[in-house]
């Protein structure tokens, strides 16, 4: 099995000395100081740094080593790039479909979304779509950014906030729906707030371990900015990627759907059948899973950088002794030689959570239809079994990626490393023992719900034209619900970063854990003692 880079020499020692650091690093890294002479008044502008967001604040002492250097790459090429070339056709194909589709749609709509000159219309939709999911994102971005704060200055309250809010939301929801007599509604949420309070019931003995994994992690985070900023541009990019699939969905859906009374003129060719709509919507969903795996997975290897480089080259008493850039380096590393690895994984779990999409569609078809019990049973056998499947895939890829983020292995040949190591370092009860997956998709469905009833609620209130029946009003909660969710899931990807990675160095040199974190040692020790059978270090405290 591969080991972590070698560190025969102090990482935080080299043979440049202080003086030649700092007159290296005024070098294409400052605006230069300014003194502007008016007759007897002198302005000085002071030196500015404009390399501060994406580097870290230096001390004096010798200069640490690239993050390219201490974490060497596998080999010097490109990997996986068919997965890479796949990826970014696919990403083309969406792109030429959204233009398309939105350019049809354009065509036959006026500036207001109602069809020009067809009063009769009742299938386009109206500005009041905009206003509704406009809200619904920026609440989405708002909560995710106050979750990631609450990561950051609260770990230890994180995971009890999280259950709490969750059970309440759902347990409020249900009462609520019960006593509006919206039966359905009520009893659904009802069942989710009481499966959430069971859940949440049973995270408690394991709390403490996975609290001391957040606040060791959460400490790494503020001390390094940057990974703020991953979080930040994550979720804006999160956020107007999902505006594109919507709009891209809403004009599929009006351009090629024939409304049964043939009042679309839209609809007045060949192509206008519901097997086209069906099938495009098919690939846009598809094409919204890959691009939003590839998103949180490069954001977790860029992430990973920072949180391996504290624990193979950091102490609690010389937090200088980090590489340089880390996170330029791993961002680097995630765009050019693991791109096609990171395209890769990513595509087991877009086909995945696809493959779990159709048989919820084609469950939901066969309770309108009637059909038989048979045909539910295998379709609910397959749902569940496309569960598990999805589970075992994220679990190792995201250990896999931590690999991949450091040492730039092919994603099977890193696939299989990480098997290897939790089979031998017994890794596998730590994940198992661990709740803070569970946790962050916790809070995600929190965000989820919120997103979801305000869609709700901004349908009853405006009751917009293309709603009068309420036909709309479940794809409208179900979409609000699923963006409110991903883009949690996408600002809190450093989180479960950190702490994977941590898992990941933890079972490659846990001698490391022993000699340069004792705190966080001692700390496992006493809030999980197994920990030392586990990873069996061969030194102790």
């Amino acid at each position: 099995m591969s080991q972590p880079p070698s560190r025969e020499e102090h990482p935080g020692t080299n043979q440049f000395d202080a003086q030649g650091r700092a007159a290296d690093g005024c070098r294409g890294s400052s605006w230069p100081a300014i003194n502007v002479n008016m007759g007897n008044m002198t302005f000085s502008i002071p030196k500015l740094n404009l390399r501060w967001p994406f580097s870290r604040k230096k001390d004096d002492g010798p200069r640490a080593k690239p993050f390219q250097e201490v974490f060497k790459l596998y080999k010097r090429e490109y990997h996986d790039i068919w997965a890479g070339i796949l990826f970014l056709l696919t990403l083309a194909g969406f792109i030429f479909l959204s233009s398309a589709v939105l350019s049809r749609y354009v065509q036959g709509a006026d500036f207001k979304g109602h069809i020009v000159n067809d009063s009769s219309n009742t299938i386009a939709l109206d500005t009041n779509v905009l206003i509704i999911f406009g809200s619904n994102l920026t609440l989405a971005i708002s909560f995710s950014t106050v979750y990631f704060q609450i990561y950051l200055w609260f770990p230890d309250k994180l995971i009890w906030i999280t259950g709490i809010l969750n059970t309440s939301v759902g347990l409020g929801t249900g009462l609520w729906s019960l006593y509006k007599k919206e039966w359905g509604v009520g009893i659904t949420f009802l069942m989710f707030g009481l499966f959430a309070l069971c859940y949440f019931v049973s995270w408690i003995p394991r709390i403490p371990f996975t609290t001391v994994l957040l606040r060791t992690t959460s400490a790494v985070t503020r001390s390094y900015t940057p990974v703020h900023l991953v979080s930040l541009f994550g979720a804006i990019f999160a956020v107007g990627f999902t505006a594109l699939v919507f709009v891209t969905l809403v004009a599929t859906y009006i351009a090629f759907t024939p409304e049964e009374k043939r009042s679309n003129p839209i609809c007045g060719d060949a192509e206008c059948k519901p097997i086209v709509a069906r099938a495009l919507t098919t690939f846009i969903t598809f094409v919204a899973y890959w691009v939003t795996e590839w998103m949180k997975n490069t954001m977790h290897t860029t992430t990973a950088g920072v949180h391996g480089s504290w624990y193979f080259y950091s102490n609690n008493s010389n937090s200088n002794s980090l590489p340089r850039s880390p996170i330029r380096g791993a961002l680097k590393r995630a765009l050019t030689y693991s791109f096609g690895s990171i395209c890769f994984g990513s595509l087991f779990v877009a086909v995945v959570d696809g493959l779990r999409q159709l048989c919820t569609i084609s469950r939901r078809e066969e309770m309108i239809g009637g059909r038989n019990s048979i045909g539910m049973i295998a379709n609910r056998a397959v749902g569940g079994f496309m569960s598990g499947l999805r589970y075992i895939t994220q679990t190792f890829n995201r250990y896999a990626f931590c690999h991949v983020a450091l040492y730039g292995k092919p994603y099977l040949q890193a696939s299989k490393y990480i098997w290897q190591l939790m089979e031998y370092r017994g890794i596998d009860t730590l994940v198992n023992d661990s709740i803070v997956g569970a946790s962050i998709s916790m809070g995600a469905v929190f965000v989820g719900y919120i997103c979801g009833f305000l869609a709700y609620a901004q349908l009853n209130f405006m009751q917009p034209d293309f709603n009068v029946d309420g036909k709309f009003t479940p794809a409208f909660m179900a979409y609000a619900f699923l963006s409110g969710f991903q883009i949690c899931k996408v600002c809190m990807t450093p989180v479960s970063s950190g702490v994977d990675t941590t898992f990941m160095a933890m079972g490659m040199e846990p001698e490391v854990l022993v000699t340069h974190h004792p705190e966080l040692w001692e700390s496992l020790l006493v809030v999980y003692p197994r920990v030392q059978n586990t990873i069996h270090p061969t030194i102790h405290p």
